[in-house]
This record gives C-alpha cells, sequence and structure tokens, in this order.
C-alpha cells in the first residue's frame, strides 16, 4: 500500500462513525490549507509521530492531546472572570508532556504557509524555539499561572478586554430570531434538524435538560464548528435556564482519544467519554467555564453540554500577523500549557512537579523535538497536498 493509499484510508477509517450528510463538508474545510489539514487529522500525527518512545523517555502527564495554535481561547470562568487558556479537550489523556509540546510546535510550522501568517521557516523556527524556551522557564519555576484581563498585557490584554464587553443578549440575538415562545435558532453555522431526527433529540434534550436544574427548551439545531469535531452529532440548544434567562447550550457528542491507541500508557476506567473531557479539563485549567456538564444522549452516546458564551472566542493566527506582537502571545501559550501540565500534576501516575523539573533541566530533548517537529511539517504538506488532489479527483464520492 503506498502512502497516499495509507493515508486516505487512515482518514476514511478515523471518520467512518461520522454524519454522512456533513463528511463533505469537513473534508472541503479540510482542503482549506495545510494548517486545517493538521487541526482535523489528530490521529494522523499520532500514527506518525514515535509518542510510545516518549512515554518511556519523557515524563508522563495529563495533556490536551490536540495542541495547536488556535486551540486556545477566552471564556467566563466560574468566578466570572475572563480567562484565556486551553480550550478543547476532546482528546486529553494521560500521555508524555511532549505529546502537547510536538503538536503544538509543528502547528508553528504550518501556521507560517502563504495562507495564514506568510512566515518563512526560519521566522517559525525562532517561535519554536521561544515556545520549548518559555515552556522550559514555565517548568522550573514549579508553579502553574493563570491569564485573565487584569493579568494579561499586549494583543492579549485588548483581545480579553474586547470579549469582555459582548454580552449573553448580542450572542442570544446573533444566533436566534423571532420573540418570545417564537424564538428560533438561525445562524450560517447552524443546519436544521428535520424528521424523525428533530423529533427524537427534541424530545430526549427536553427531559434531559428540564432534570438539570429546570431547563426549558425552546428550540435545537444542528451546529457545525471547528474541523476535527464535524461530523459528529453537536447541536446548539435554545433554552430558559433556571433564573428565567434564555440560554444557548452546546451539546457535543463524545470519542474516545485519538491518541489512546499509539501512547502505551494504561489509562483510567473512565465511565464514559464525555466524563473523561470534562474531568480533564477542570484539571487542566486552573478555572474551568461556568456550566459544564456530562450527559447521556440517544444510542448510548454521551455529551458534553456547556453554555455558548458571549466571551468565548480564539484569537486566530491570521489576526495577528505582526512577529513583535505575536511572539508573547507565543509565549504565553508555552507558559499556559506547562502550567496544565503542573497543576495536573502527581495525579493518576501524572509527573510531580519535581519530575517535570528535572526534566526541564535536560538540555538534549528540546533540540530533537524542534528538528523533528519542523521535517514533521513537511510531511503534513506533503499529506494535505495528496489529500486535496483526491478529494478534487472524486475520493470522496467512491
Amino acid at each position: 500500500m503506498t502512502r497516499v493509499d495509507e493515508l486516505l484510508e487512515c482518514i476514511r477509517m478515523a471518520n467512518q462513525d461520522r454524519r454522512k450528510d456533513l463528511l463533505k463538508v469537513k473534508y472541503e474545510a479540510m482542503t482549506e490549507g495545510p494548517f486545517r489539514f493538521y487541526r482535523a487529522t489528530p490521529y494522523l500525527f499520532y500514527k506518525d509521530w514515535p509518542i510510545a518512545s516518549y512515554a518511556k523517555e519523557h515524563p508522563n502527564t495529563w495533556v490536551c492531546g490536540d495542541l495547536h495554535l488556535e486551540n486556545f481561547g477566552s471564556f467566563k470562568g466560574q468566578n466570572r472572570l475572563v480567562y484565556f487558556d486551553i480550550n478543547d479537550f476532546d482528546e486529553a489523556l494521560l500521555a508524555p508532556c511532549t505529546a502537547d509540546i510536538g503538536r503544538l510546535v509543528t502547528s508553528l510550522f504550518l501556521a507560517g504557509a502563504p495562507k495564514l501568517l506568510n512566515y518563512p521557516v526560519e521566522t517559525s523556527r525562532f517561535l519554536a524555539q521561544q515556545f520549548l524556551a518559555a515552556y522550559t522557564k514555565m517548568l522550573l519555576q514549579g508553579k502553574p499561572r493563570s491569564i485573565e484581563r487584569e493579568t494579561a498585557d499586549g494583543v492579549l490584554k485588548q483581545f480579553l478586554a474586547k470579549v469582555a464587553k459582548q454580552t449573553r443578549a448580542d450572542l442570544i440575538e446573533r444566533y436566534t430570531r423571532g420573540t418570545g415562545l417564537k424564538r428560533k435558532i438561525v445562524h450560517k453555522q447552524i443546519h436544521p434538524l428535520v424528521g424523525e431526527e428533530r423529533e427524537s433529540v427534541r424530545n430526549w434534550l427536553t427531559t434531559a435538560l428540564r432534570e438539570q436544574d429546570g431547563y426549558e427548551l425552546r428550540d435545537v439545531a444542528l451546529r457545525i464548528a471547528g474541523t476535527s469535531s464535524i461530523g459528529l452529532n453537536r447541536y446548539v440548544a435554545l433554552a430558559k435556564g433556571p433564573t428565567g434567562k434564555l440560554h444557548l447550550l452546546d451539546v457535543k457528542a463524545t470519542r474516545p482519544s485519538v491518541a489512546e491507541p499509539y501512547v502505551g500508557i494504561s489509562q483510567p476506567s473512565w465511565s464514559d467519554e464525555a466524563t473523561r473531557v470534562v474531568t480533564l479539563q477542570n484539571r487542566l485549567q486552573d478555572v474551568p467555564p461556568a456550566n459544564l456538564w456530562s450527559m447521556k444522549g440517544p444510542n448510548d452516546e454521551y455529551f458534553v453540554v456547556r453554555y455558548l458564551q458571549p466571551q468565548a472566542d480564539r484569537l486566530k493566527a491570521k489576526r495577528i500577523r505582526a512577529i513583535q506582537q505575536l511572539l508573547p502571545l507565543i509565549e504565553t501559550m508555552a507558559q499556559l500549557t506547562a502550567s496544565a501540565h503542573l497543576r495536573s500534576g502527581g495525579r493518576e501516575g501524572s509527573a510531580t512537579a519535581d519530575q517535570l523539573i528535572d526534566f526541564a533541566n535536560q538540555s538534549d530533548w528540546a533540540p530533537e523535538l524542534l528538528g523533528r517537529a519542523e521535517s514533521y511539517a513537511l510531511q503534513v504538506y506533503q499529506d494535505y497536498a495528496q489529500f486535496k488532489a483526491a478529494f478534487k479527483a472524486g475520493w470522496f464520492t467512491k
């Protein structure tokens, strides 16, 4: 089997349980560029990256599992302050800390593509070196930190100040139309549910949300967001909350972490995948978002439920092209990554702070990881080109 055949078969198998009506949407999104393709295929990274050998050489920590340049964002925490932190935990699990670092550093080389940051490889290499240096420095301090509006600076402070002004009422108006009981969800990222599926989902959520503090369902639709998760059963629900206010809820189906078959580390026996995601988000973030819970759905599928927050946003790479603005942001991301690893340390087999400090004092792993990430980015470029050509040639319809 050639690399192209193996690549296409791996993509097909990874998406075999996704909604057939949304697969073309996902595959078209993956042709946008190498960075978007990389975001959509974390399973290829773990298949190709020597994670199992890293697990023997590097400290094992609780990791995001899908860390890249755009999996950081803003949200309002349980204490009502607006934070900036890692914001995607679908693939979270126990793995070598370098799983997160390697995936993020590879994304820095891919983000330099012409249609995104348009940086030469030397600039991407410099940013990657600074990320590794900031990560190591944070580990050596042995104490995690968090970033909220008052502790942020530069472009990040401006970003958090802007999102803090966004209101729930504005969000409701942006996603819905109508008034009172006739208010319906209408948005470019929304597809209406029809027929038996609409009736089934409405019946399930009506009962499930009522049992969750008495939410009253008003409307529900299919939501398309992100890249890797496109094709999952993912809904947005309009509901009246226990205080009488209208809220939009993101209701997202979960799957096992795509990294698990490759890390070679025994994982806890989670009751379900949604519990894993919620538990590890609470473990890795300093102050998790308000209103985050897991819920069983139809056909024994489990969902993570959270408020769609007006303050929730991603600081997309293409918004920041100036190196003097991007560099401190990259260093902040490194600090947040190290902080997540430190914060969750010593729990259920993860490395302690002292073990992570010892690792940071070693000098050989960072240059090796940097070189591997740079060379792997070239492989992603090739895989992307081959996938795009196959998609245009009609591979999806075969």
